[in-house]
């Protein structure tokens, strides 16, 4: 039996041993990264001469070593490529709206050099053993690389538990080509030739005629087999996987609390160039994270936010409050963790029922990472009346939580229409500072630095469990659009485009932005509050194009044909809308 069960335990120990350590020296500063580095360097020379080494001994201690050193070989592939010494030509997210063949190209690029270093080792751990009886180390090796690729397809096609937790800071742009769902169709063909060649393997370790090298070194490779097929299997079950939290805890402790600003405020209020002007007036000093989450499939705020001094996170296609609530707590975690912040700045979506962010925040879970809590609620002065005979209950709790209320877009309504929604807000929250603003800018910028909440804890006993869509489009009654916008368009069509839909001509639209390539450059049009803009726009590389609708209703179809008539042809022709009646 120990011929059996010896070699299982030393295999499970070596790996669960070796996946933590490298996941916690991945964790540590990366002034450490050379050291640790040059570590792993010297024990994969050490495991190649091993190998060599080991090439014809089938005793039982030389099942043992080649198991060894066919694992330490490998190893230094994984920490090389963790650590980011070798990695591949592309070192950035994948553009939105970028699928298919070009998808699968770019994430070929984030690692095509450590596909390459992978080759070379196994080029070299076959020519050390070529001809030798110990092949064990050389199938060590070879499973491992096999398994290696499964999940890394697994998790590129869609799997439950992504693991993103694991993500060194300076991998983080892979998260862009991992995909989240319960399963795919490559998961079970993958697990069921794993499965096969497990079955294979064992059966030669426990063959009658089997010499005790053998029953060894087959245990070795099955059971090596079968621990890969569990990994496998924790990525599509319905809980993630905890046996390598230990390895997280260099990341962790290294985590110091960071004040939370957090800016709340309906659908077109102003809170993304409120952010803006937060982040233009910042002490250049003090490190600053902004944390987005935007209503609809596709986030255009987080890139109205870039090259403004700050690290920016996106959370689309979500409400903070909703359907991204269970995985908040531990976003935030990873941000700080990551980031290291002196101040986080989030601008939930438009539709957020802040007060349950609040309660995310105030979790004990949190405690280590978050200082302090301001919040400020933005109004929309040209928009709030309308709105608010709307949703009375959602305005509501938006002015009870802060106690600085935000009246923005003054210039927009009359000093009587100023004067009600003044009135209005100090009857919903007396205690609160109700500030005016234009474009974002508020005059007494002191009134920013008021005394933060000394602990959002909120009763737990009104808490609400639901789906994103069922709340949203039942409470708000609100849907929304979006779609990526190719080609080039007519800057005048597109501001028709959005007096059209001022008007009414596609739908109860409350909110419609996007950014679009047209013939002088980049612009970010806008409908908020029913008035339309169009500025010039900073786009990165590999900015997509795209266009995101909400509403009470939206007439998608009128929508994608006007959208399309804004396009130029090859003839500079452009298809005008009608007048809206």
């Amino acid at each position: 039996m120990q011929l059996h069960l010896f070699p299982m335990l030393f295999a499970l120990f070596v790996w669960w041993f070796s996946t933590g350590v490298i996941i916690y020296l991945d964790g540590l500063p990366r002034r450490t990264f050379k050291w640790s580095f040059l570590g792993g360097t010297i024990l994969m020379f050490v495991a190649l001469w091993g190998l060599a080494s080991t090439r014809n001994d089938t005793s039982i201690m030389g099942a043992y070593l080649a198991f060894t050193w066919g694992t330490l070989a490998w190893g230094w592939q994984e920490m090389s490529f963790y650590m980011g010494y070798v990695t591949g030509p592309r070192t950035a997210p994948c553009p939105e709206g970028c699928g298919g063949i070009r998808h699968f190209g770019h994430a070929i690029q984030t690692s095509l050099y450590h596909e390459l270093a992978v080759i070379a080792a196994a080029v070299a751990v076959l020519a050390l053993t070529w001809g030798g009886t110990n092949q064990i180390g050389t199938w060590t090796f070879l499973i491992m690389w096999w398994m290696h690729q499964s999940a890394k397809l697994n998790v590129f096609f869609g799997v439950r538990n992504l693991s993103e937790e694991f993500l060194p800071e300076h991998l983080q742009f892979l998260r862009s080509f991992l995909t989240k769902k319960p399963m795919n169709a490559f998961f079970p063909v993958s697990v069921t030739i794993s499965t096969i060649i497990t079955a294979l393997l064992f059966q030669r370790a426990f063959a009658a005629n089997a010499s005790d090298f053998q029953a060894i070194g087959f245990t070795f490779l099955g059971f090596l087999m079968a621990l890969a097929i569990l990994e496998h299997w924790l990525l599509v079950m319905p809980f993630p996987s905890k046996i390598w939290d230990w390895g997280l805890r260099s990341r962790t402790k290294q985590m110091r609390p960071a004040s939370i600003e957090v800016v709340a405020g309906f659908l077109g209020a102003g809170k993304t160039t409120f952010v803006r002007r937060l982040l233009a007036t910042a002490d250049p000093n003090v490190r600053t994270v902004v944390l987005v989450n935007d209503f609809g499939a596709v986030g255009i705020d987080g890139s109205l936010l870039n090259n403004r001094g700050a690290d920016v996170v996106e959370l689309p296609n979500g409400c903070i409050c909703c359907s991204l609530r269970s995985d908040l707590g531990r976003q935030i975690r990873e941000v700080v963790a990551r980031f290291a912040p002196d101040r986080l700045l989030i601008e939930p979506s438009g539709v957020a029922e802040v007060t349950t962010l609040l309660r995310v925040l105030s979790q004990p879970s949190l405690a280590d990472a978050v200082k302090d809590v301001r919040v400020y609620t933005l109004i929309d002065a040209g928009g709030f009346l309308q709105s608010y005979a709307r949703m009375p209950e959602y305005f509501n709790a938006q002015a009870n939580i802060a106690p600085v209320l935000i009246v923005n877009k003054a210039d927009l309504a009359t000093p009587a229409e100023l004067k009600t929604v003044e009135q209005t807000l100090q009857a919903l929250n007396p205690a609160a500072q109700i500030v005016p603003a234009r474009y974002g800018v508020v005059a007494d910028a002191a009134l920013l630095q008021m005394n933060p909440l000394a602990a959002p804890t909120l009763a737990e006993d009104d808490e609400h469990e639901h789906e994103h869509e069922h709340d949203h489009e039942a409470g708000l009654g609100l849907v929304s659009w979006s779609g990526v916008l190719a080609g080039v368009y007519d800057e005048t069509a597109l501001r028709e485009l959005l007096g059209a839909a001022a008007a009414g001509k596609f739908g109860e639209l409350l909110r419609m932005k996007g950014i679009a390539q047209v013939r002088r450059g980049w612009v970010n049009f806008d409908l908020a509050g029913g008035h339309p803009s169009i500025t010039a726009f900073a786009a990165r590389e590999g900015e997509a194009p795209r266009i995101v609708a909400i509403g009470n209703t939206i007439e998608v179809e009128p929508l994608e044909t006007a959208l399309q008539g804004c396009r130029l042809d090859a003839g500079e022709q452009v298809t005008r809308l009608a007048p809206a009646v």
